[in-house]
């Protein structure tokens, strides 16, 4: 095996912590320098060496960085002889030109620590690098334990990218959410990552039947909160854990006290990590379906009784306009005056587009009654309506 090794003196080069790039492409190894030239040694590896046996005795990197095309069939063979010879190295895995969900479900057989798929942007290769740096050089316990965790939950998100997708996205909402609020950040990632490994561990239909909107429906949450139940009460056993088992306990508690589990605690009484993660879940799922940020938390808004309001305001202020406002289609029948039109509305008149209504404007009585009495007959209107919604009043206020 041959690495060409890039950059530094021999004097520098002792300090750095080694890492492997194995580049199909032959094009990311300069960039990949230059991110990590003041922590990594970076030696190149010609992905073709990988498809036979190399010397064992060449020193083992802290790190591999694989650059696939997208083809599984060379990736996998030689992600797993990477791992099989350099045991302890952490393995990442690129593959900037795989996206949609057949694919990545596809690659969750390839036995990396991490992968990741278009876009491959730098920060999400900085910050892979980093957390799994941090267990190489962190000597404090509980960031060692959070890095930890981490892993484990990108481990199972590659067998699950239900989960994967949700992860990556609720994490770094938990700390914008948590640092608004000056609750600790770091404490409800922890318990948000146990959550999400718990989740990979129980039956995957019932799993992704809560992923998949299931929150809402009693039977879905009930038999979840007792396959749940079960692994944190073995959790509360251990002291590393016990803290976090009551938190883990009431994610699927709303505020008002229905759901699970079936006692009296209720608002604040429900540990505040459990408040945040609940809402969070909620809001990925919403966005899931296809629903903008808006309209997500339009219907957050409408769920009487679900959630801190304190989080969702918190929530909305993180998300700016878009989250103050929202639209949804209306057909003519069910306009009221006041409304706001999101777009132009245009009907058919004789045979052409005729515009009737402009964007911004505000419906009137008149502009109303017009549009339900003629929608039909004279303007033939066949689509809904597109109507701006605020979710909050001018004092702060929900818009009910």
């Amino acid at each position: 095996m041959i690495l060409r090794t890039h950059g530094l003196e021999n004097g520098e080069k002792a300090a750095l912590l080694r890492m492997v790039v194995a580049d199909e492409s032959s094009k990311v190894l300069s960039s990949i320098e230059t991110l990590f030239q003041s922590e990594f040694l970076v030696s190149s590896l010609d992905p073709k060496e990988l498809d036979s046996e190399f010397d064992e005795g060449v020193c083992a990197p802290h790190f591999v960085l694989y650059i696939s095309k997208g083809a599984m069939a060379l990736a996998i063979p030689r992600v797993r002889r990477l791992r099989s010879q350099w045991p302890k190295s952490i393995v990442l895995l690129l593959m900037p030109t795989v996206q949609d969900e057949k694919q990545v479900k596809a690659a969750s057989d390839i036995p990396a620590h991490k992968i990741i798929f278009k876009p491959c942007s730098k920060k999400k290769i900085i910050d892979s690098v980093e957390n799994y740096l941090s267990l190489i050089k962190v000597d404090d316990s509980s960031n060692q334990e959070s890095s930890l965790l981490s892993c484990l939950m990108e481990f199972a998100g590659g067998q699950r990218p239900e989960l994967y997708v949700a992860y990556n996205r609720i994490m770094p909402l938990i700390m914008t959410l948590c640092q608004r609020l000056g609750f600790d950040w770091r404490y409800a990632q922890r318990v948000f990552t146990v959550y999400m490994i718990l989740l990979s561990n129980i039956d995957e239909t019932l799993s992704s039947a809560f992923m998949d909107g299931g929150g809402r429906k009693a039977k879905v949450v009930k038999e979840l909160y007792e396959s749940i139940s079960k692994m944190v009460d073995l959790l509360g056993m251990t002291p590393a854990t016990e803290a976090m088992s009551n938190d883990l306990k009431y994610v699927l508690k709303r505020y008002d006290g229905e759901g699970m589990p079936k006692d009296r605690i209720a608002g604040q009484e429900i540990p505040a990590a459990a408040r945040i993660i609940r809402l969070l879940l909620d809001y990925h799922y919403l966005l899931q379906s296809g629903k903008t940020r808006g309209q997500s938390l339009f219907v957050i808004n409408r769920r009487d009784g679900w959630y801190d309001e304190v989080l969702v305001h918190a929530l909305v202020d993180m998300l700016g306009d878009e989250g103050r406002r929202c639209t949804r289609d209306v057909y003519p029948l069910g306009l009221v005056a006041g409304m706001e039109v999101a777009e132009d509305v245009y009907g058919q008149v004789d045979g052409k587009a005729v515009k009737i209504i402009s964007r911004n404007e505000i419906l009137t009585d008149n502009s109303v009654d017009y549009l339900q009495r003629h929608c039909e007959d004279i303007l033939d209107i066949t689509e809904p309506v597109k109507i701006v919604e605020e979710l909050f009043t001018d004092d702060g206020g929900w818009d009910a």
